[in-house]
């Protein structure tokens, strides 16, 4: 089974070690992990990860949307910090048709309220929904119990 995951600009210093962190335990949960990312979050994930252990697939997030199609990845899991990361997120969860978990993570409550919004006016996806910025572990705890449920279905 293959996963997909979606880093728009890296700007959250949570997203870089969480990205690492979710290819790591979707790859032990047996999924083919691919990230597509801007090119300066390709880089941190480059810098973080310099022998490939965890992220084996990086394609541009660009570049990629015009060879998405449904069905193509059995999971997807987009990264939302921003507008713009819950655009890329909702257009990729109408080409692939397939089960998703939004992250949306903002360190401002209406911000966070505002993303988690679009996000559920916009698509059936499971969201993780988390006031933080600096510190990845609230995102990790409930990324954990995201995907504790991908094996309940």
């Amino acid at each position: 089974m293959k996963a997909l995951i979606l880093l728009g600009c890296p700007e959250s210093p949570s997203q870089t070690p969480m990205a690492v962190y979710a290819s790591y335990k979707l790859n032990k949960l047996g999924y083919d992990v691919t990230i597509a990312s801007t090119p300066a979050a390709s880089k941190l994930l480059e810098i973080s990860d310099p022998e490939g252990i965890y992220i084996k697939n990086r394609i541009n997030i660009d570049k990629s949307l015009s060879n998405l199609d449904e069905g193509q990845y059995g999971l997807l899991v987009g990264f939302v910090p921003k507008d713009a990361a819950a655009s890329y997120f909702v257009t990729f969860y109408h080409i692939l048709q397939t089960k998703s978990i939004a992250i949306v993570f903002e360190k401002d409550q209406d911000i966070l309220d505002n993303l988690t919004n679009i996000i559920e006016e916009s698509t059936e996806a499971d969201i993780v929904s988390i006031r933080a910025y600096h510190n990845p572990t609230p995102i990790r705890v409930k990324f954990d119990k995201a995907i504790a449920k991908l094996g309940d279905n």
